[in-house]
């Protein structure tokens, strides 16, 4: 909950400060930036799930694999 309401806030907050002060050209190209930027960042976080499920299904078959005893005996002669 506190994300959600911070991410609001803060939103809120942002955008007024950024067309309060800001000139014209430089909010427009902010805006834009952040919006590239957060593109980035979902694809990333998508790209990090997938990878954790891989994981995640590795382990799950690593541990339910038959275990496998290698007996090393030596023979004297």
């Amino acid at each position: 909950m506190d994300l959600i309401w911070g991410v609001t806030v803060m939103g809120r907050f942002k955008r007024w400060l950024y067309n309060k002060f800001l000139p014209a050209l430089c909010k427009d190209e902010l805006m834009e930036e952040n919006a590239r930027l957060m593109r980035i960042v979902k694809a990333q976080g998508q790209e990090i799930n997938q990878l954790r499920s891989y994981i995640n299904g590795m382990e799950t078959a690593m541990r339910h694999q038959c275990r496998v005893t290698v007996r090393n005996e030596v023979k004297r002669e």
